[in-house]
This record gives structure tokens, sequence and C-alpha cells, in this order.
């Protein structure tokens, strides 16, 4: 039989998940209203601004991109959006034909697909994005470029800076990130290479709270602290004696050596 103080801490672990998950599902529905951040930066776009929007995952960041797509549409004119990521890409692809097709065509544009490239609105991978630039000056009214952030990247970086570079500035670009801490100072380097301002639409406060969790190998999802903010009981004795190795990538000591011994045993034993 379980001891008392075992169900004790078994009914607070339950209450301490229940409130750590209280209120996750889908939200209750209710009218679509536009944030003030979503429309100052709408407006800049349409108005032919180069315009950096900075935004919390989750505050409505697409949505600034798609109405000014649409609204360089009905204007018949042509819009691009770029991602880092083919898989992104593609994503986008869908979510866009099931938003405007079949009144406006969408294509894509990645290392592994083509898809109708002459389409009103193209979806591509940020480095077909800037092949293409190579190639020829091809316009587009407006062009997306999101997860921006990548341009701090030392690998990949160069690929949006030449992107924003060659980019004509007839063009307005709308630049989308959650985690750009140095917006003001990207802004004067834009305005240095492309020689039009750049509007910079700020919002701090985040639509979906940010919650931290932790999944305990024999408790299961446990938030990392308490009701009071104290780091929960479990977490604590869990990572009690371990640190970071030499390379500062892994995890020793306390319960990482017992998982680690308890590993190569095992992979001993099935030998």
């Amino acid at each position: 039989m379980r001891s008392q103080s075992h169900r004790g801490r078994d009914r607070r672990l339950e209450e301490e998940k229940e409130r750590f998950l209280d209120g996750i599902g889908y939200p209750k529905e209710a009218p679509f209203v536009v944030d003030s951040f979503q429309q100052e930066a709408i407006n800049s776009v349409v108005n032919g601004q180069d315009t950096l929007v900075v935004a919390p995952t989750g505050s409505g960041k697409t949505h600034i991109a798609l109405e000014a797509i649409k609204a360089a549409l009905i204007q018949k004119q042509r819009a691009v959006y770029t991602t880092p990521l083919k898989a992104l890409s593609n994503t986008k692809f869908n979510e866009f034909k099931k938003r405007f097709e079949p009144e406006f065509k969408v294509g894509l544009l990645t290392g592994d697909r083509k898809i109708d490239g002459d389409a009103g609105i193209v979806v591509a991978t940020t480095e077909i994005y800037r092949n293409e630039l190579y190639r020829s000056a091809e316009r587009y009214s407006i062009v997306v470029l999101d997860e921006v952030h990548f341009i701090a990247d030392p690998q990949r970086g160069p690929v949006w800076e030449e992107s924003i570079i060659l980019t004509p500035s007839s063009t307005a670009l709308l630049m989308l990130s959650a985690s750009i801490s140095n917006a003001a100072e990207i802004a004067e380097w834009l305005a240095e290479v492309r020689g039009k301002p750049c509007n910079v639409v700020i919002k701090k406060e985040r639509s979906v709270e940010l919650r931290f969790g932790f999944i305990h190998p024999e408790f299961g999802v446990l938030p990392l602290t308490d009701a009071n903010g104290q780091l929960l009981k479990q977490v604590v004795e869990f990572y009690g004696g371990s640190g970071l190795d030499d390379s500062g990538m892994r995890l020793k000591g306390g319960s990482f050596s017992r998982n680690n011994r308890e590993g190569r045993n095992g992979s001993h034993r099935r030998r």
C-alpha cells in the first residue's frame, strides 16, 4: 500500500499539473478584432513603406502579411512571401491556397518544388528568392521576409542581407520576427542600404501566455515552479548534483549519471 505521505504528494502534484495545464486548448469563438499594432503595420506596407514588425509568437504577424498581400492583389500587383525553411514554405503555400484561390493564383518556389512561379502570390524559401534576384529584377509590389532574425545567423545571415539589398527600392519590404532585440539598429541599416526609411512596429505584450514545464520520467508533465513561484521540489531533486560537462552542452552527475549507467548496463545486457 502507498503511504499517506505518498498519497499527499501525488495529490499535490495533480493540483500543480491542473494549474499548469489550465486554459490550454482551443479558445472560445469571438469576433476578430484587429490589434492596433497590426493596423499600423498594414497601413505602413500598403503605403509602400519598408516595415519591420517585432511581436511575440501568436500575436498575429501573419495577418499583417495577408492583408498587405490582399491589397496588392486587388491592385493587380504581385507579392512574394519568403520563409527560411522548405517545410514552412510548404505549409504557407497550402494555407495561402485555401485563403486566396480560386480568385488569385498561389505559386511555390523551393529547392524541391516549382509550382506556378508566375502566380500573383509566390511562396518561396529565402534562398530561392535571393537566387531569383541574381538572375533578374523580378518586380513584386510587396516582399515578405518571415523570420527575418535569421539575418544574424553566421552561416545563413548573408542570404537575408542580400535579399534586402537586391530587392528594388520601389518594392515594400515587410519583415516579421518574434525575437529581434535591435530593431532600431536594423531599421537604420535598412534606410542606409535601400535609400528609404523603414518603419518599426513593436508589440511587447504576449497574446498567448508563455509557461515553462518539465517532463519528469516518473511524474510526467510538471510545471517548473509551484504556485508560489518556487522551483518544484521534484525538479530540484531530479537535477540535484548535476551540472554541465566540459563541452557545456550535456548534463552530468546526479540523475544523469544514473541514467547513463543504466543505459550502458542495459546495452551490455542486450548484447
